[in-house]
């Protein structure tokens, strides 16, 4: 059935460890094969979700900021106005170590397979120029909900393939996508340089509005043809507070009258904020939202032209500026009001815990480094993770965390060495390599244990005849 009344709406070689389920699939098999292993998986019923959590299965809503740093909230003792956000801290839970990567290609696809990205592709960013995308037999978060039952919808940015179809969100589970496929573009007009990057369902559209607010508009549309008969998975991906870093002229006005350092940025958060207000109200007021889990987190940290507080430092970097983010969840009823949760997380982890209270299978070929965490989130658990690998050379098991000399990541190098207590030195001033050797040793090698399970991608094509009218390869000719 559908849920939307009237809606308008090659091959990957694996190694060593981790099996080849691929075998030259294409991805319909792929997911048949998924669907074959979930078969003889544990799926709850609805009655022992019931039991589980107390009511019918949830919706979810999953908010995705970009480069929106630690101090740009106003719950987090921001000077950015953001009532809706904190309002959301206020009814929820305030997620204070939640990590994830340094950039924000692989932080989506965490997100989106609840695997680490050393093994999906999705380590380095997918320039302009860039065909091919997050590894074919990678199954979804989307494809698991959609498996689930659920009616699964993506607006805004998506960032893990911008060329062929098959990388593409509609074919990657979303029943439903609206927004763009690359890395940035303009708030405005809607193109990345000389390219369109505007899409509803693999189509171009040309269409005047400012994206954070376009964003919004398509939620309420959809929200009010939706017939109820699945529940569903909202994820949004904001290009929002990302660059250009643009919003109405009357915003920035008023950030530039009072001062502001970087008046561009405020009004970015500002208008997102707004956004997110509008939709968690066309939820309300549907009567949809004491059943909806709203989450929200950014991609990466700030950007090094705007500080993250006292966490050391900022996008691109492995220490906690680049890697901590502002994050939150809301559910009410579900998720006692007024909770900070200071155990570390990962936002691989939204994964399981999201298919688990949807009462779906996390039986799959590839194995998930994501841990169901809602006993931490709602029951005050300890974190389910004995070790966090935040990058092919930084890692963190229990307190501990090590940075190798040799890391680098973009236009960030580590250059020595370092090892930290988190816990009693969250901003990384101290480094402990020369007193604990043996456990820089013991580091070292969980971390050359983690390199034995990294996949080798296949090498980055450009897409042909680039600058193309729009990106999308069949949607060249639509335009």
């Amino acid at each position: 059935m559908n849920p939307v009344r009237n809606s308008n709406s090659g091959k990957n070689k694996n190694m060593r460890q981790e099996p080849d389920i691929s075998n030259g699939m294409n991805r319909r098999d792929f997911l048949k094969k998924c669907a074959a292993v979930g078969a003889g998986g544990f799926v709850l019923s609805n009655r022992a979700l019931e039991v589980s959590i107390g009511a019918r299965r949830p919706n979810f809503i999953f908010f995705l900021a970009d480069d929106m740093g630690w101090m740009d909230a106003t719950y987090n003792g921001g000077d950015i106005p953001t009532p809706n956000l904190d309002l959301l801290a206020r009814e929820g839970a305030v997620l204070d170590q939640f990590y994830v990567q340094p950039v924000c290609t692989p932080t989506r696809g965490c997100l989106m397979t609840g695997r680490y990205p050393f093994k999906t592709d999705t380590l380095v960013r997918y320039a302009a120029t860039h065909a091919g995308g997050m590894m074919i037999d990678e199954r979804t978060l989307a494809d698991a909900l959609r498996q689930a039952g659920y009616w699964t919808v993506m607006l805004g940015k998506w960032h893990l393939g911008q060329w062929e179809s098959e990388y593409l969100p509609v074919a990657r589970g979303f029943d439903h996508h609206y927004g763009h496929y690359s890395a940035l573009i303009d708030y405005f007009t809607h193109y990345r340089d000389e390219v369109l990057d505007w899409h509803r369902n693999g189509r171009p559209v040309i269409e005047d509005g400012y994206s954070t607010y376009l964003l919004a508009d398509e939620f309420e549309r959809l929200l009010d043809g939706y017939d109820g008969s699945k529940p569903f998975f909202f994820y949004i991906p904001f290009n929002a507070v990302h660059g250009p870093k643009q919003a109405p002229q009357e915003v920035v006005d008023k950030y530039i009258q009072l001062g502001h350092s970087d008046p561009k940025l405020a009004a970015c958060v500002e208008c997102m904020d707004i956004a997110i207000g509008r939709m968690v109200k066309a939820v309300q007021q549907h009567g949809l939202r004491d059943n909806t889990l709203v989450a929200f987190c950014s991609d990466n940290g700030g950007t090094k032209s705007r500080g993250n507080g006292q966490l050391k430092g900022w996008k691109s970097a492995y220490h906690e500026g680049g890697i901590r983010v502002l994050a939150l969840m809301s559910w009410p009823g579900k998720i006692k009001a007024g909770t900070v949760v200071t155990e570390p997380l990962h936002i691989v982890d939204i994964y399981p815990t999201f298919v688990k209270l949807a009462g779906g299978s996390l039986q799959q070929p590839l194995p998930l480094d994501g841990i169901d965490a809602w006993a931490t989130i709602a029951k005050a658990a300890p974190t389910p993770h004995d070790e966090i690998v935040h990058g092919p050379e930084t890692i963190r098991k229990g307190d501990w965390k090590l940075i190798q000399g040799h890391a680098e990541y973009y236009n960030w190098k580590a250059e020595v060495t370092q090892l930290y207590n988190i816990a009693q030195d969250p901003y990384e001033q101290n480094n402990l390599v020369d007193q604990h050797p043996e456990i820089v040793a013991e580091l070292d090698a969980r971390l050359a244990y983690h390199a034995t399970q990294a996949r080798t991608p296949p090498e980055r094509q450009k897409i042909p005849n680039f600058p193309v009218p729009v990106y999308g390869e069949d949607e060249q000719d639509m335009i």
